[in-house]
């Protein structure tokens, strides 16, 4: 994955330099092209024109210096410089304007066309105090993995079987939204599929909303998913030609949409199942530059905006499945979006375990923490709040973000689909592969990727068999 500028934080060297404009520790976030937001914060200190110090935590445990950092009035700027597995570091721009306690501004990298915007206030006039309260709360990977081996209070949760308890949740909330950390989690594919198979499941959901769909295509799925004569390649084009070029190589999404289509063949007419594509309407034949893909890159914005057109103001039931940031209360993603637009309270958000801490210094408590998981039936669902899983901090379960409340404000319910390091990884289907002029066509798609147009290509070739083998992601 490319390198994200999520959890950021900015501690600065000691230095006698009066307040400057900038001076002290701040906390904000920052909105992707996509229309998702990270958390972000900054401890500056500035010395006349100059600002000094050092960045930690991006990727978690990491600690570099600020490169150019400049103050003109009320102008602010610097960069950070990001290391890569492969090919050159990646260097991002921060440019802000500050106004009392509040700040603003843009972050560009390698592709100046492609800008994301951040907003920060300011918690203390002390540079020093965010370094401080690293140490001991809700605070980023290193930092809690230097506090030592947590002890988390909280009571037991009893588990419940996991697809009794969606369903059930159904009686309560209009939507139920199943999150993942990273894509081609196997076993959480697997446990989608068995959901949607249980027989109970067409008289409880109405309609399956998903990230690896495109909404220009919703007439020619419309019509696949109710049993028209409609060919497979042409159905293909719904999933293949999304925004996310994991999504036309996803094994999960090349059986998932002929499954419902079969399941309904099955159902009586009321009853019948409808998949909602929430990826923007993208039209890949008309797109040529970033610039013209510049206006579909809002994911958030899209996803929110079927959920309340389609599901929320009809009343209906829903299954989301989308990466989990997509699906948390508060913030940027689509689910917070519409709960502001005048739906809170309608939607169940459920994050799969992926291993306490994955790809982090936090790791080397994984077994310990699991180890009060052990007995838990496979698949289970538990709810967060007041339990010891809610005692944790974020970075436990998501390593770069970076969050004062407790999990419990941001996702209800967790899945148990079992230990982190047996979880298998979904492999990239052959049909894809040997698509020679998908390929094609996806490599011309992915000219202007950090990673390349060989992106997946490397992925087929170097992914192994577990999900959370080292460097897959």
């Amino acid at each position: 994955m490319k390198p994200r500028l999520a959890a950021i934080a900015v501690a600065l060297c000691a230095c006698s330099a009066p307040r400057s404009l900038v001076t002290g520790a701040w906390k904000g976030e920052v909105t992707m092209p996509s229309g998702e937001t990270e958390d972000i914060a900054f401890a500056f200190e500035g010395r006349g024109d100059t600002l000094t110090g050092t960045i930690v935590g991006a990727p978690p445990g990491t600690t570099r210096p600020i490169e150019n950092g400049r103050i003109a009035q009320d102008d602010v700027s610097f960069a950070i410089r990001v290391e890569r597995p492969e090919g050159p570091a990646a260097v991002f721009t921060f440019a802000g304007k500050v106004a009392g306690d509040r700040m603003q501004g843009s972050v560009s990298g390698e592709d100046a066309a492609r800008r994301f915007t951040f907003t920060a206030s300011r918690t203390s006039a002390d540079p020093h105090a965010l370094a401080r309260a690293a140490g001991g709360g809700r605070r980023t990977a290193h930092a809690a993995a230097d506090s030592g081996p947590p002890k988390p209070q909280g009571t037991q949760p009893t588990p419940r079987d996991a697809s009794q308890a969606v369903l059930a949740a159904f009686d309560t909330y209009e939507v139920v939204g199943l999150g993942i950390l990273s894509y081609a989690n196997q076993d959480f594919d697997q446990f989608i599929f068995d959901l949607v198979r249980n027989p109970n499941f067409p008289s409880r959901v109405n309609d399956i909303v998903v990230e690896c769909g495109n909404a220009l295509y919703q007439p020619l799925l419309d019509r696949y998913i109710a049993g028209d004569s409609v060919a497979a390649a042409e159905a293909r084009r719904v999933w293949r030609n999304t925004t996310q070029p994991f999504c036309g190589v996803s094994g999960f999404y090349e059986q998932l949409y002929p499954l419902v289509r079969r399941i309904n063949e099955t159902l009586p007419a009321g009853r019948k199942l409808r998949m909602l594509g929430g990826d923007p309407p993208v039209d890949w034949s008309a797109v040529r530059t970033q610039a013209e893909l510049r206006p579909f890159e809002n994911r958030d914005s899209s996803i929110a905006a079927v959920m309340e057109r389609e599901v929320l103001a009809k009343h209906r039931k829903a299954l989301m499945i989308f990466g989990v940031r997509h699906l948390m209360h508060g913030g940027g993603g689509a689910v917070a979006r519409y709960e502001r637009a005048g739906y809170p309270g309608r939607t169940f958000v459920v994050m799969a375990h992926n291993g306490f801490g994955a790809d982090s210094p936090l790791s080397r408590y994984n077994d310990t923490l699991e180890g009060r998981l052990a007995g838990w039936p496979v698949p289970s669902l538990v709810p967060l709040r007041g339990t010891w899983l809610d005692d944790l901090p974020w970075p436990y379960f998501i390593p770069d973000v970076d969050r004062e409340t407790p999990v419990s404000a941001s996702v209800d319910g967790y899945l148990y689909l079992g230990p982190g390091n047996l979880l298998l990884n979904q492999p990239i289907p052959a049909r894809a592969v040997l698509d020679t002029a998908y390929m094609a066509e996806l490599r011309r798609r992915l000219q202007r990727s950090p990673r390349g147009p060989d992106m997946v290509m490397d992925e087929a070739r170097t992914s192994g068999v577990f999900f959370n083998e080292a460097g897959r992601r």
